[in-house]
């Protein structure tokens, strides 16, 4: 009697709570966003120890190898992700930039061509003589330039003071992130002396099977993105150094980049490279758009999940559906990191079932025995 008196206190606290929630649903979203924003860097200081965790114990364990002093290696490791991000960051930018600056000059000037032909239609047309044409010259009085430019102004002063706020929360976020990697021994083991305390042995041990299959998963999907990037950057220089495209490298390289970002990843990449060929001549940037809709369908159909949704353990259709749901959800970053969440998901059910099928096999060999006997 106590018990079913237990287990309805505790179905009606559940229901009191879940009716509050929906009841302040839109306050405690917009206490959520500002306690996000508040714990921001160290949130960030947490993603980047978690991403960068990975190439560190690679490292440390080629330092392992040529017997490099155990002391050292994690400082080591540590200093090595930095510098190779600053190299690559630098890279790209010695790189992207001087091409960057050349197509922004080429299609400034053909906007300015397409404006002058523009104008000339317009002032020869009779378009000149309509009532709305009139309308849209007077509106453009000195006085709205003026004031266009004032609330400009103001709204870039505002981004200004934003951007120096987002990079001392960038600062901060690699502050974090080196501490996090340099002590992540003893996070672990602070962290497992309090589950000891607050829960039984049996639980512990399930909650640490958890943890070790989120971390390998990720693993194993981050090398594979890493993997991925490579091919279509690759894919994308070879489809337009093969038809004679200009700015291959460039597109190539971006096109890399931005194919960690599942789905809408590869369709910025084709609008950059279609405004840069576009530069060159209308022509050019058909093809290019050719090329990517080719490079595309092999990535997507072929490369994505065999080398991401293999990786994790994820067939096909769930791989595509994975990308599609967190994308729905929570935009990019759901992308990118629901392929591994539903990778875990599907991990532990498909141990279940297995569990469960194989406890169902023994009971029917057992009854079959018995049956015998």
């Amino acid at each position: 009697m106590d018990k079913i008196r237990k287990d309805w206190a505790v179905m009606i606290a559940l229901a009191a709570v879940s009716l509050l929630v929906v009841l302040n649903f839109s306050a405690i979203l917009t206490w959520i966003s500002e306690f996000i924003g508040m714990m921001f860097p160290l949130i960030l200081g947490m993603i980047l120890a978690f991403v960068l965790n990975v190439p560190m114990k690679r490292i440390e364990q080629v330092l392992e190898k040529i017997n490099f002093p155990q002391k050292l290696r994690r400082s080591v490791a540590i200093l090595s992700i930095i510098v190779i991000l600053l190299l690559i960051i630098s890279l790209l930018i010695w790189i992207i930039a001087p091409m960057i600056a050349k197509t922004v000059s080429q299609l400034g000037d053909s906007v300015n061509h397409l404006l002058f032909v523009v104008a000339d239609f317009v002032q020869h047309s009779k378009l000149m003589q309509s009532s709305e044409v009139s309308q849209i010259t007077d509106s453009l009085s000195q006085s709205n330039i003026v004031s266009s430019v004032i609330t400009f102004l103001g709204g870039f002063t505002t981004n200004i003071s934003g951007l120096f706020s987002n990079v001392f929360s960038v600062i901060m976020g690699i502050f974090f992130m080196i501490n996090i990697l340099a002590s992540k021994e003893m996070l672990a083991r602070l962290t497992l002396r309090i589950l000891n305390v607050v829960l039984p042995k049996d639980k512990i041990e399930h909650i640490t099977y958890v943890g070790e299959v989120i971390m390998d998963t990720y693993d194993r999907f981050l090398m594979s993105q890493i993997i991925e990037a490579g091919i279509v950057g690759v894919m994308i220089f070879a489809g337009y150094s093969l038809v004679g495209l200009p700015y291959a490298g460039l597109v190539g390289v971006l096109s890399g980049v931005l194919s960690f970002i599942p789905y809408i990843g590869p369709f910025m990449a084709c609008g950059i490279g279609m405004l840069f060929t576009f530069t060159e001549s209308p022509i050019q940037a058909l093809i290019s758009l050719v090329v990517f809709m080719i490079v595309q369908i092999v990535e997507g159909n072929v490369v994505y999940p065999k080398v991401v949704g293999s990786s994790v353990g994820l067939p096909t259709v769930l791989t595509l559906a994975a990308a599609l749901i967190g994308g729905n959800l929570f935009g990019l970053v759901g992308m990118i990191f629901f392929i591994p969440i539903f990778a875990v998901i599907y991990r532990f059910v498909k141990e279940w079932v297995e569990k469960h099928e194989q406890a169902a096999s023994v009971v029917a060999v057992g009854g079959i025995i018995d049956e015998e006997n």
